[in-house]
């Protein structure tokens, strides 16, 4: 398969995925095959190939029976590659790819990466990915990563029956317990309903969850957030999470956590402007 040679702006993007997926697995947040990272480099990634029929094309089949936004229409993605190990990432030309959907979002040519290998494809949940950064992108927000990675604390808490079917609750639960939580997280956590994963349920439910908050929880599942790049992404997740950690560590030790107090937590909102 023919190469291309990525331009600087590209490289330091796809150095921030591998940089972030290892530390997922050091984490223990992304076992096996476990969790998923894509990034937009459209606007970033300068000319295209002269003939794109050079390089190879797969349809829609290849990845689900679902389609891609109509919008989505000859944006260009780093993302995982389906079956390979985040902790592989830190090759991301063998564990990952470029690719452009196709003028009709029908299909898409693989540009880069992939192994070399022409039937390499994209996770299952890349079209759930492409969704919900459009979505973000037409709200207005510059977010051009999405990443998926499955948090210990906030995946123990959303089986929590207390806590787990509400967004308010839950969000409460992890803000009062560290200031920076309310501060760094300042949109909160939605819960997305356990469903099948991968379904169009799932990435409907993540999609309009992450346009109210800043993490989306998927009950029994994992979480998933997204940044205008795969570090401010991360730190969506590492913050809800220590705040979820820290909750239930207080619960473990035998207590119900005082918590920072509904007053200063409004102090901290109406200091930073939250």
């Amino acid at each position: 398969m023919k190469q291309l040679i990525l331009n600087d702006a590209v490289l330091a993007e796809i150095a921030k995925v591998s940089e972030v997926a290892d530390y997922l697995w050091q984490r223990e947040w992304a076992e096996r095959n476990g969790g998923n990272i894509s990034v937009l480099l459209t606007d970033i990634f300068g000319e295209l190939p002269d003939d794109l029929n050079s390089y190879p094309y797969q349809t829609l089949a290849m990845i689900g029976d679902d389609t891609f936004p109509r919008h989505s229409a000859g944006h260009i993605f780093f993302v995982k590659g389906t079956g390979e190990r985040i902790r592989e990432l830190r090759r991301p030309d063998l564990a990952g790819c470029i690719l452009r959907i196709d003028d009709e979002a029908k299909g898409y040519h693989l540009l880069w990466g992939g192994g070399n290998r022409c039937d390499f494809a994209p996770t299952s949940e890349f079209i759930s990915h492409v969704e919900i950064i459009m979505a973000k992108r037409h709200s207005g927000s510059d977010d051009r990563c999405v990443v998926h990675t499955h948090p210990l604390e906030l995946i123990v808490l959303s089986h929590h029956p207390d806590y787990a079917h509400s967004d308010k609750v839950y969000t409460h639960a992890c803000w009062q317990m560290l200031p920076e939580v309310r501060a760094f997280v300042p949109r909160g956590i939605g819960i997305v309903p356990y469903c099948m994963p991968g379904s169009k349920t799932m990435a409907d439910g993540t999609r309009d969850k992450l346009l109210q908050h800043d993490v989306a929880v998927w009950e029994k599942h994992g979480a998933v957030a997204t940044g205008s790049d795969a570090l401010t992404a991360f730190d969506y997740i590492d913050v809800a999470n220590k705040g979820a950690k820290l909750f239930l560590k207080c619960l473990a030790s035998g207590f119900i956590p005082e918590g920072v107090s509904v007053e200063n937590m409004q102090a901290l909102k109406d200091t930073f402007n939250l």
